[in-house]
């Protein structure tokens, strides 16, 4: 049997756990979290926000990504479903990109769209009646990333993956142990962490800090998902709405910024028609990993076929992370 061990259990470590062992491979994840964690502070859009300000394999990849979680969540069960906080939504793109838009969606075929030369607050009643023209996207599955990695784990950990608490610091230190002969495969998979436990001056990456407000309301406000200028929102069916997000170059700075938090207020209060009667407000961030190529590193390393990348994306890394896991367990194989 196939022996592997990954490093990082964010849900692209948890995802290729998965598909790993599905092919029948014995997996070990190492689960040491870290603040910032991408996973922890998503929403869990899984559909590309605007996939024409990408390249044709990253436009492929999040649109695979799309489809084969349609596939993942098909025999779930509405129990399963309401534990992961998935949600069938359709996208309303409106405003200064919805021409781009409407131009990628439609040569883009395999997507349905549909263009309403109509008020936005026709459709969402909440919404300030001054947009119009929107572009609806139909069908768009969301899930809350914090329930659906604790969902993972324990799925994981009744198929018998294990998972360890161990300290890789550096990949190289640990290739000279004994116990890292007992893996043929090692998968790093710890987002923007992970060119600091391989070293490698060749891999070009580094942290982009996103912020994100999770503000509870006293009742639904945002049917779908809205996607205007450079954030998007999206209210739960707990009448929980997630603004977000910022993308910031700090480096890992972990402190939560006023102008952060006064962005996504503002972009709220710009669409709604009423005052937002606040029950709860809470701002997160996450360490996203950006990469010189904008798209996921997914290979093999040139110099030890046993070390295979897999990081993640700093905009559609829960997105692609099915598609990414599929690359992994063909490596692996």
């Amino acid at each position: 049997m196939t022996k592997c061990l990954i490093i990082g259990s964010g849900i692209v470590g948890l995802i290729t756990a998965y598909e790993l062992k599905k092919s029948g491979c014995d997996v070990t994840i190492i689960d040491k979290q870290k603040p910032g964690q991408a996973s922890m502070s998503a929403a869990g859009i899984l559909f590309p926000l605007e996939p024409w300000e990408n390249k044709k394999y990253m436009q492929d990849l999040c649109i695979a990504g799309h489809n084969e979680y349609n596939k993942f969540f098909k025999n779930f069960t509405s129990l399963e479903k309401e534990k992961i906080g998935y949600e069938k939504k359709s996208i309303l793109l409106f405003g200064e990109k919805l021409d781009l838009a409407r131009k990628w969606y439609k040569e883009r075929k395999d997507v349905k769209s549909k263009y309403t030369n109509e008020m936005l607050n026709t459709l969402e009643k909440s919404i300030k009646q001054k947009y119009e023209k929107f572009l609806q996207i139909p069908d768009i599955s969301i899930i809350n990333p914090r329930k659906f990695s604790f969902f993972l784990k324990n799925l994981l950990l009744k198929d018998g993956v294990k998972f360890s608490n161990e300290e890789i610091d550096k990949l190289d230190k640990f290739l000279k142990k004994k116990n890292s002969n007992l893996y043929d495969f090692i998968i790093v998979s710890a987002g923007t962490w992970s060119n600091s436990i391989l070293d490698k001056k060749n891999i070009k990456m580094k942290p982009i800090k996103g912020q994100l407000l999770h503000i509870k309301t006293n009742k639904k406000l945002i049917n779908n998902i809205l996607i205007y200028k450079n954030y998007y929102i999206v209210q739960r069916e707990d009448n929980e709405i997630v603004v977000g997000a910022t993308l910031e170059d700090v480096g890992f700075d972990t402190d939560l910024t006023e102008s952060g938090k006064n962005f996504l207020e503002e972009s709220l209060s710009d669409l709604l028609l009423e005052r937002v009667e606040i029950s709860n407000l809470e701002q997160t961030f996450g360490f996203r990993p950006y990469a010189d190529k904008n798209e996921p590193y997914v290979s093999l390393d040139p110099n030890n076929k046993k070390i295979i990348y897999n990081f993640g994306h700093y905009r559609y890394g829960i997105l692609t992370a099915i598609p990414s896991a599929q690359i992994v367990k063909r490596l692996v194989s």
